[in-house]
């Protein structure tokens, strides 16, 4: 009863059974479309949210990758010389740099790789890569700037570097010298102090090449050039940013890297034999022991004459006496040394006057090593190898002539352009592993490029060693997944090659080209 007057009220309202229904599904519909669209939303941040950690993940593993060519690097240069050049070296060798498999896996998306570039050089200018390490020591080392040079040279030298005038390279030295007096065209503790915000010059060795910015003048275009995604190659949109260079000169590419490709602080080498034993010192103070070691590092004329040398000087031009072989002499050992010898070139083409005993003539000692290509060749490069002047076990900043620049080799001080045109005319047809006179930079003595004078000036500034080395190593899968990149240097002065620099380059993008770094090579298959 009480459910047919509900209905006939209905009614009465009119409102039927069929609206009231038809309502309901409505309502239901809004309410499933509104879930579905919450799960579609759910499901599509999900499925970004597995898309981004995914790829987190993949940029992880390819920062791994470059940690394993890093010390895929410290195991080789962890080598020997010799085995490192039985393997073809690490100057320019695709076999050993170039896509390097790390992940093996059916799929290439999932298949990781490394590969180790450095810039190419052309006529002692940089173009283009290649797959191996620099050397540090080919580069001008600033940090030794101060400490070796007078004012004027050090300014001259680092004027030999593309786009560094004197302003620039004043305040260089000013922020490297422990003083406050400012050079010429410096800068000093009063300059920056008036900069907002106010900062203090280091007045120090500098610690990375990035400090460079701090200093007055010094632009990121003076420092690192156009190719600013340091890919070793000037991009379509870097070549439109050419206008940011117009107060630079860029002729021939100079300035693609920008100053920094020029400049290093970290240039040095070990000073040992090529079995890993300390050098003789040719002017240690016991003549007896010096002796011994000479004699059995060389022969017993070369070290006789080294002794005789000690003791009594060069001999003037036209010495009085008789002429012997150093073999002959008997040596007084009661007699100490007078005369330190500056450096093993002087030993060269010279004599010694040895006073003998009473009524008896004057003894005259001819040089071991003549002026002329075969001593070059053979003895006196056997001396290089054994003895030096001191006894330090490590040196920086010297130059290594055989894969410098052409500004490099230009900053070497008594170096000049006829020179450096040699020198890059000849140094690629001159090879370390033939053993030829390369091992020493006494080869462009030996090739005539230099007189023995002009050698000795330039011997302090050049060597043809290096054990520190800089590199890019690129983690990558072959697929479309992610890269990484970082710029490393390595020192191999110690008993163990240790890190020095490692910095993240992956910020300024993916870097060089797919085909550049390579997937199978034939000697992996």
């Amino acid at each position: 009863m009480t459910m047919r007057y509900k209905a006939e009220g209905l009614q009465s309202l009119g409102i039927s059974n069929s609206h009231r229904t038809g309502s309901i599904l409505l309502l239901v519909l809004v309410v499933v479309t509104m879930m579905s669209l919450t799960v579609g939303s759910y499901l599509a941040l999900m499925q970004n949210e597995h898309h981004a950690t995914r790829y987190s993940g993949r940029r992880l593993q390819a920062r791994m990758l470059v940690e394993s060519g890093v010390e895929y690097l410290q195991a080789i240069l962890a080598q020997a010389d010799e085995e490192i050049d039985q393997q073809g070296g690490l100057s320019d060798n695709s076999d050993l740099l170039q896509s390097i498999l790390v992940i093996e896996d059916t799929l290439p998306d999932f298949r990781g790789r490394f590969t180790v570039l450095a810039s190419d050089m052309e006529d002692g200018l940089y173009d283009g890569l290649r797959y191996g390490i620099e050397n540090e020591s080919a580069k001008l080392n600033l940090n030794t700037l101060v400490e070796e040079e007078e004012n004027d040279a050090a300014r001259e030298r680092l004027m030999a570097i593309p786009s560094i005038g004197a302003a620039v390279a004043d305040a260089i030295l000013d922020w490297l010298d422990e003083d406050d007096s400012p050079r010429e065209f410096g800068a000093e503790q009063s300059h920056y102090q008036a900069l907002s915000p106010a900062y203090q010059p280091r007045n120090g060795p500098l610690t990375a090449l990035d400090e460079l910015l701090m200093i007055r003048g010094i632009t990121p275009e003076l420092l690192y050039g156009l190719d600013s995604n340091r890919s070793y190659k000037v991009d379509a949109q870097e070549q439109r940013a050419q206008g940011i260079l117009e107060s630079v000169e860029n002729k021939d590419g100079e300035m693609n890297r920008g100053i920094s490709a020029y400049l290093t602080l970290h240039s040095r080498e070990r000073l040992e034999t090529s079995s890993g034993k300390e050098k003789i010192d040719v002017n240690a103070p016991d003549l007896e022991q010096l002796y011994e070691d000479l004699r059995k590092a060389t022969n017993e004329t070369e070290a006789k004459f080294i002794v005789a040398y000690r003791q009594n000087g060069p001999a003037a031009e036209t010495p009085v006496g008789e002429t012997i072989d150093s073999s002959q002499l008997e040596i007084d050992w009661q007699k100490g040394a007078k005369t330190e010898i500056g450096s093993l070139f002087d030993l060269v083409d010279v004599r010694v006057s040895v006073q003998a005993k009473e009524n008896e003539p004057t003894q005259i000692l001819e040089s071991p090593w003549q002026d002329d290509p075969t001593t070059y060749r053979n003895g006196f490069l056997n001396l290089l190898d054994h003895a030096q002047v001191g006894d330090a076990k490590l040196i920086a900043g010297r130059i290594n002539i055989d894969h410098a620049s052409r500004p490099v080799l230009k900053s070497i001080p008594g170096m000049t352009e006829i020179v450096v045109d040699q020198i890059l005319n000849q140094r690629e047809s001159v090879s370390r592993a033939t053993g030829d006179e390369v091992r020493h930079p006494v080869w462009i003595l030996a090739k005539g490029l230099v007189t023995l004078e002009e050698m000795k000036q330039l011997a302090p500034y050049v060597t043809s060693e290096g054990d520190v080395f800089s590199t890019q190593v690129v983690g990558y899968f072959e697929g479309t997944s992610p890269r990484a990149r970082a710029e490393v240097i390595l020192d191999r002065s110690a008993e163990k090659p240790k890190i020095v620099s490692l910095q993240e380059l992956s910020q300024l993008g993916p870097g060089p080209v797919r085909n550049v770094l390579g997937e199978e090579s034939d000697n992996q298959k």
